[in-house]
């Protein structure tokens, strides 16, 4: 109706500050029961979060729940503070920094680094009481729904790939690691412990942030779906590997896309992880992750002995997993039965 009327140029949403920006968004493709849709009518013109740049490391290292705050959008939402802060400002065109005023410089500037790694294409503005320009939020132009469907809850570092930080005066970088070889559950499992309890070589690194996929052992037809936000982080089944799919099912021109990730004979398995921190030693934590890999030999023994061996040394995610997958399925939310650890240090 409001559209059919030609008041307005622009409506201004506001969504609650537990909202997400990816979910608003793909609302403007749900077809409703005549077959329209709500982007046939109007348009995404800018996703803009507003970050509280006095409080968003602390919160980003926070241990609380949103049900620990009262906040939860329904009695069954189990998400944290920092992985919903995460999803806000990855998503976004626009991120103001608000309460500038609350903030010396260098606090400023580490906060913007630190956001600037998280999501590079966004335009940053600094504000107080969030007073800002209105062409600086409307109007922009900056949304794109076709970058949009290509976002497939990577980190935007993980698709432009590595580079070297505009500064390293506050230390902040990031770095992709890589490898070709499946982890072993359990082995990995300590060294995430070791990275969340800052135990050594992780003592020296300030791991903030951290995306990716992951091989197990364990479950080598799927892939993991890994998170890390402060003192949380989540380990989930994903979607299968494309090595698993027979390339008749293939989407069209998928097979050239993926190319230069192919190798034989598993295909596009990998590990694929983003570490974004503060004064990040590299090799150690490289170094740390190699060890979980498994050896030539173990490689050698085939998928069939990994998946005995993984459950016999107490895989920590079978358990989760399995009723996951189970539940997709069975047409259920593999989503409730992600494996997660809380911890805070302090």
């Amino acid at each position: 109706k409001i559209a059919a009327q030609g008041t307005f140029d622009y409506l201004l949403i506001e969504s609650t500050g537990v909202s997400e920006p990816m979910p608003v968004a793909e609302t403007f493709t749900f077809e409703d029961d005549t077959g329209l849709r709500l982007g046939d009518i109007a348009e995404i013109d800018t996703l803009v979060t507003v970050v509280d740049g006095s409080r968003f490391l602390s919160e980003l290292d926070s241990i609380q729940t949103l049900q620990d705050r009262d906040w939860q959008a329904d009695p069954e939402d189990q998400r944290t503070i920092s992985h919903l802060l995460c999803d806000q400002v990855e998503f976004a065109n626009v991120i103001i920094v608000n309460k500038c005023d609350q903030i010396n410089s260098d606090e400023k500037n580490q906060v913007k680094r630190l956001i600037q790694q998280m999501n590079p294409a966004a335009v940053l503005i600094e504000s107080v009481y969030s007073e800002v320009p209105l062409d600086r939020v409307m109007g922009t132009g900056l949304y794109s729904l076709s970058d949009s469907e290509n976002h497939d809850g990577w980190l935007k570092e993980a698709r432009i790939g590595e580079h070297t930080p505009e500064t390293l005066e506050y230390g902040i970088s990031s770095f992709t690691y890589r490898a070709r070889k499946p982890f072993w559950p359990h082995k990995l499992d300590l060294v995430l412990e070791e990275m969340l309890n800052k135990a050594p070589p992780f003592d020296r690194s300030i791991i903030l942030r951290s995306k990716g996929i992951i091989w197990l052992a364990s479950f080598t037809g799927i892939q993991g779906e890994f998170s890390l936000a402060g003192n949380h982080f989540n380990l989930v089944p994903g979607n299968p590997w494309w090595a698993e799919i027979d390339k008749e099912h293939w989407p069209k021109g998928l097979e050239d896309a993926i190319a230069p990730l192919w190798r034989e004979p598993y295909g596009d398995r990998q590990q694929e992880i983003v570490i974004i921190g503060q004064k990040l030693d590299r090799d150690e934590i490289s170094k740390a992750l190699d060890a979980c890999l498994l050896t030539e030999e173990e490689m050698d023994m085939g998928e069939e002995a990994w998946n005995h061996m993984s459950v016999d040394a107490g895989d920590p995610f079978y358990e989760d997993w399995y009723n996951a997958i189970d539940s997709a399925a069975a047409g259920g939310n593999d989503n409730e039965h992600g494996h997660s650890h809380d911890h805070h240090h302090g």
